[in-house]
């Protein structure tokens, strides 16, 4: 690495220093088809928050400010939607072969707190060739509070 880049390594020792919870990837073994199943687990901190709120630029002050998002239907701050969701790009990740997103829907049907851990459980629902539909819900302590579906592409 040279010019600037700031290398993987060192944001995950920040990442994890700061609280971040940093999960081993590893890809699953077998064949898909319809019917398998797909699962991840993680807890989102204060870290993942601002990380996805500097990345993304949307550092709306529900995300961040308790007394503004104390105001709001939710009571308090709460965790972007979007980064819930990337939980299925992650899960999804994992699934033998390289893995193309391709297309995802999701509702938000509850919010997700900074401290919570986010279960996904995906399950391929069709197979065309090699492009596979998986529908997915995303839940903390048994409660749904997104679901949807993504299309990938798998070679």
């Amino acid at each position: 690495m040279g010019g600037g880049e700031v290398g993987l390594k060192e944001v995950s020792s920040f990442y994890s220093e700061a609280g971040g919870e940093l999960k081993e990837f590893k890809k699953l073994d077998g064949e898909l088809t319809p019917g398998s199943r797909i699962t991840y687990e993680k807890r989102l901190t204060e870290v993942d928050v601002a990380f996805f709120g500097l990345a993304s630029g949307d550092l709306n002050p529900l995300h961040f400010d308790e007394e503004a998002a104390s105001r709001t239907r939710f009571g308090g701050r709460v965790v972007h939607g979007m980064l819930t969701a990337s939980l299925v790009s992650a899960a999804v990740a994992r699934i033998p072969g390289t893995v193309v997103l391709l297309e995802e829907g999701f509702k938000y049907l509850a919010p997700v707190r900074v401290g919570d851990t986010v279960r996904v459980e995906g399950v391929i629902s069709e197979k065309e060739k090699n492009r596979y539909r998986i529908e997915v819900k995303c839940s903390v302590g048994g409660k749904v509070v997104a679901e949807g579906y993504v299309r990938v592409l798998v070679w």
